[in-house]
């Protein structure tokens, strides 16, 4: 048989995989299933078979996981360059584009538009349109542009569906965006798949030409597909020799950005006829890290039923560690990494939220331990974060020219690049600082003059302040004063939202030192410690760096440890998804993929009260705590876990007291949405409740006005 090599390292279920034959076919590849071993040897095959490589295209989401795909295909034919395309999406888009840009009305160069032009063009949009920036925050209006492109639906369209004040707005801005872009004979990015589907859909013959170019189509995770993609695929697909799709349902991550995991659920409706292989031989992790994994994700009601089997043997249990309060948690985590006698390489502490490394991070510095942030920055070098700090740096010392510079028109407050040129040169030709040009400027406007006024005034506020105030006090004062606070408030867009988590994480890390430094919490002493804890890529120390990771970012990688740590409401379900049923089943899946990262030793770590938002909180285990089959479990309490938040789980309440409102039942409000009944003061309809809530937070109810139902 034509390339049988290929097949000599491949269990049954791969090779039935491999050597498919005509029509389509859906692999579901379970975590740790040799997902990409299948689709390379696949790819490889069918050159070995004799088709052209000319008419094979694999497509995949990220140009890391592309080249991967090619140098594995090649390796596997002895090296050879091939001709067949493997890159993103994106990427084939572009070049069908590029070829058919006749037929798509587009110039020949046309220009793609990056995220910072596409925001541009929407603040330009909004501004003729004047639309304020406080009502509708223009990063908000570009992800909802962005979200209308992914699902197919035209300016038009938008504007036609939404019919509340945001959405008609929002739709004006799109209509105006559309044209501002063409104007530039430019695309953005979402353009590249919803403009290629448009003219595959609208030209036969283009649809037809294209079809005969591709005759054999392989699509890599095909769970993370949108809606925009999944026609693409369907428009190539239909008229393929051959369809290979790859992908598993339980590792549908990425909701938010559009994917849809309905598209790998109803293949065989969209492809009838087609041919199903699952992958259930798991080699990377130890059965009873498969069985907790396995044990969460059943809890779906919407996935294919299999059955993951471990190659690697039984395995140690997967810990599951309570704790008091988060600092014992990050300490615990820390001692273990550096007791464990793995390598720094060899582990990952994985979280829900970028916040959340914050004080992971400092740990790890102060004990010296290497580490590498995925999938973002370091805590202390976010945008955000940065301006706030610097706005301290200037509380402590308005003489600071770098934190001048970077936050004296952050928020934005009239004082434009002119203005700013003016300082600079007073300072090239006087040797004064920022601080001491800004005081007396000439040769600016008026307008500019009264802003920079305004803005000597905040710090020397702050500055006055920074003698006796504490340094979490001095932050929330500052947040207030200057606008910061209030510039990412109210936003539901993702980034908006991450950005608003590592403000309030911030105030965290400030009550944490203070916590930690009764006698001498200064702001400057603060600031040492932060400017220490962004200096924390020591290490090239052998056997590489710990890795911190969020949730979404860890997916592809494995490590022979793994933490997954804050497995608490609010983070894990995260607030916002805890609501709505769809997107609690991709929180379960979430977790589910953290835990099928580790190959050898999983830890789930949960706190009783953590420092959020800059305040000591309770905190609830998740529900997917309970989720977790005992029998894989090995479970450790630290210290003495607060009883009002570990009665709060179900398998705890006292089954004798039927009250609907009682202390650890959970609840829902009309305004809050879902809590949990701390405590409990008095009788009867003047019972005083304390509820914490998911989103919300802690509340206090007397009991006949408190609106509560039983969730």
């Amino acid at each position: 048989m034509p390339g049988a090599d290929l097949l000599s390292s491949l269990n049954s279920e791969q090779r039935e995989a491999v050597l498919h034959g005509r029509g389509p076919l859906l692999v579901l590849a379970g975590a740790g299933s040799g997902k990409t071993r299948v689709i390379t040897h696949r790819l490889a095959h069918l050159v070995r078979s004799g088709v052209d490589p000319r008419t094979i295209t694999a497509v995949t989401f990220t140009n890391k996981a592309a080249a991967e795909m090619r140098e594995r295909a090649q390796a596997l034919l002895g090296g050879a360059a091939l001709a067949a395309f493997i890159g993103t999406f994106h990427s084939w888009c572009l070049r069908f584009l590029r070829r058919r840009h006749r037929e798509a009305s587009l110039p020949p160069r046309f220009a793609i538009a990056d995220t910072s032009d596409q925001l541009a063009l929407v603040k330009e949009a909004m501004a003729e349109l004047s639309i304020s920036e406080q009502v509708l925050p223009p990063n908000a209006v570009r992800g909802r542009i962005s979200n209308a492109k992914n699902a197919l639906v035209t300016a038009e369209r938008f504007a036609a569906m939404e019919t509340d004040y945001a959405g008609e707005r929002i739709g004006q801005v799109y209509a105006l965006y559309e044209k501002k872009l063409a104007a530039t004979g430019a695309l953005d990015f979402d353009d590249l798949i919803a403009r290629s589907v448009r003219l595959l859909a609208s030209d036969a013959a283009v649809l037809a030409d294209e079809r005969r170019r591709i005759r054999h189509l392989l699509i890599d995770e095909y769970q993370d597909t949108n809606s925009a993609q999944d026609a693409l695929v369907k428009r190539l697909g239909e008229g393929a020799d051959s369809l290979a799709a790859v992908g598993d349902e339980d590792q549908a991550i990425y909701r938010w950005r559009g994917a849809e995991v309905e598209h790998i659920l109803r293949f065989e409706e969209d492809f009838p006829g087609a041919c199903i292989v699952a992958l259930e031989a798991n080699y990377r992790s130890t059965a009873r890290i498969l069985a907790a994994a396995a044990g969460l994700v059943s809890h779906n009601r919407r996935r294919r039923e299999k059955r993951l089997r471990a190659d690697r043997g039984e395995g140690a249990a997967v810990r599951l560690w309570h704790f008091e309060e988060d600092r014992a948690e990050t300490e615990a985590v820390a001692r273990e990494v550096a007791s464990s006698g793995k390598a720094p390489g060899e582990i990952a502490v994985l979280y829900r939220t970028n916040a959340q490394s914050r004080p992971f991070e400092e740990e790890l510095v102060r004990r010296r331990i290497p580490y590498v942030v995925v999938g973002g920055m370091k805590f202390y070098e976010r945008a955000e974060v940065k301006d706030v700090l610097a706005y301290l740096r200037l509380a402590a010392r308005p003489e600071d020219d770098l934190a001048f510079r970077r936050v004296v028109n952050v928020p934005a407050r009239g004082i434009g690049a002119a203005t700013l040129d003016r300082i600079a040169a007073v300072v090239r030709e006087t040797g004064r600082s920022w601080w001491e040009a800004s005081a007396d400027l000439s040769g600016v406007t008026e307008r500019a003059r009264t802003a920079l006024a305004r803005f000597r005034e905040i710090v020397v506020d702050l500055h006055e302040k920074a003698a006796t105030w504490t340094p979490s006090a001095l932050l929330d004062h500052l947040l207030a004063v200057t606008g910061y606070g209030d510039l990412y408030a109210g936003s539901e867009d993702r980034e908006d939202v991450a950005r608003r988590e590592n403000i309030e994480e911030l105030l965290s890390s400030a009550r944490e030192f203070e916590r930690r430094n009764a006698e001498g919490a200064t702001i400057g002493e603060y600031l040492d410690t932060v400017a220490l804890a962004t200096d924390a890529d020591a290490a090239a120390a052998s056997g590489g760096a710990v890795t911190l990771s969020t949730l979404h970012a860890a997916k592809g990688l494995e490590f022979d440890t793994v933490f997954v740590v804050g497995l608490e409401e609010g983070y894990l379900p995260h607030g916002q998804s805890a609501e709505d049923e769809d997107e609690l089943e991709e929180e379960r899946r979430l977790l589910y993929v953290g835990m099928t990262r580790a190959k050898d030793q999983l830890t789930l770590t949960l706190a009783g009260r953590r420092l959020v938002y800059g305040r000591v909180e309770p905190r609830r285990p998740s529900r997917f705590v309970d989720e977790l089959p005992k029998n894989a479990l090995e479970e450790r309490m630290f210290g003495r876990p607060a009883p009002t938040i570990f009665a709060a789980r179900a398998h705890e309440e006292d089954p004798a007291d039927d009250r609907p409102l009682r202390r650890g039942k959970r609840v829902r409000h009309p305004r809050y949405g879902y809590g949990v009944i701390l405590t409990e003061e008095g009788s009867g309809d003047e019972t005083r409740l304390t509820v914490y809530f998911d989103r919300a937070g802690k509340k206090k109810f007397v009991a006949r006005y408190a609106d509560l139902t039983p969730a």
